[in-house]
């Protein structure tokens, strides 16, 4: 069998590495960082079935996650909306999950060349898939903080908070830990650095009632992150050449909840076409294009959505409509949420 090269030791690439390799295809992944680490990520695994799982082959990782079951979304003044999620969602760090995946691709037999960037000059060899994470963008407007608190009282399993200029998410993680993860508008005059800096763009986005509850609680200064230059949308188009997967292949908005979950179907989809190329049943070229083809179809309706959702909940009046209809209960959130998975 032909061997593929995963570019990229993150969630996307080590899932479809574990796949590859249940079905004996020599694998080796490159990852520049060391394990375990933290990553800026919601840590919220949403609309991913069990048997996108189980071609994967990674069920027992997740099987302690956390269940989170109901969310609620808040303003400066207060609480706008509470709901029960359509469908349980799952709690996991990637601090924990990364880890538990690299030790598994280990057991099959895979090869993890941890802290070892991938020659760049390789990317577009035959058997090459870049799972690289999000593509710098120069001029990215976007800035990525997170963090977790220990002792923490969540109101709701998932948090929502819609500030000026950002919004933060909170979700329940292992430990007892609190996973707080927001996107702000850039802001010059935040000097903060290092874990200063997230509860400075909270404040900055007028926030303080939340700023207040975290001061309370514990933070863990070593899983403070940050992340900047990127963008949103659809990457590696069709005619477009690279095995893209991940976040090399698609960003969604991250208020959706649902980065992870496309994360591990982009993995799902790629697998059969990898299959196919380590046979001999398809060219390099040919499994690159249906893959293209499908993965396009498979999210190009979350991200259509996502993209008109995303800036109505940055401007001053898509959140005055969305906290009156949340006040008084006609926030088609079951749609919403449906709308971008």
């Amino acid at each position: 069998m032909k061997s593929v090269t995963i570019a990229g030791g993150g969630l996307a690439g080590l899932s479809l590495g574990i796949g590859l390799r249940r079905h004996g295809v020599p694998v080796e992944v490159f990852e520049a960082s060391t394990f375990p680490r933290h990553r800026v990520c919601g840590e919220f695994i949403s609309g991913v079935s069990e048997e996108t799982l189980e071609a994967l082959g990674i069920q027992e990782d997740l099987s302690d996650a956390g269940e989170l079951t109901g969310t609620a979304w808040y303003d400066h003044k207060g609480r706008v909306f509470s709901a029960s999620l359509p469908s349980p969602a799952r709690g996991i760090s990637r601090f924990r999950l990364d880890d538990r995946l690299s030790i598994r691709l280990r057991e099959l037999g895979g090869g993890f060349r941890e802290g070892e960037r991938f020659a760049s000059e390789r990317a577009g060899e035959d058997g090459v898939v870049n799972a690289t994470g999000r593509a710098l963008e120069k001029g990215s407007a976007w800035l990525g903080l997170k963090a977790h608190w220990l002792d923490f009282g969540l109101e709701e399993d998932l948090e929502m908070h819609l500030g000026d200029d950002g919004y933060i998410g909170l979700s329940r993680v292992e430990d007892g830990r609190v996973n707080v993860a927001g996107l702000f508008r850039r802001r010059p005059e935040v000097k903060a650095k290092g874990s200063d800096s997230l509860l400075a763009y909270i404040s900055a986005c007028g926030l303080d009632s939340l700023v207040s509850r975290l001061t309370a609680a514990s933070l863990d200064p070593d899983s403070c992150v940050g992340v900047s230059s990127f963008g949103f949308g659809l990457k590696g188009r069709v005619g477009e050449t690279g095995f893209r997967i991940g976040d090399q292949r698609a960003i969604i908005p991250p208020f959706t909840g649902n980065g992870m979950s496309m994360a591990l179907q982009s993995a799902e989809l790629a697998l059969p076409h990898l299959l196919a190329f380590s046979k001999g049943l398809s060219s390099w070229e040919e499994s690159l294009a249906r893959y293209q083809e499908e993965s396009e179809r498979y999210f190009a309706g979350r991200m259509r959505a996502a993209k008109w959702v995303h800036p109505f909940i940055f401007s001053p009046f898509g959140q005055k409509i969305a906290r009156g209809l949340g006040r008084s209960g006609l926030l088609p959130f079951s749609l919403l949420y449906r709308a971008v998975r």
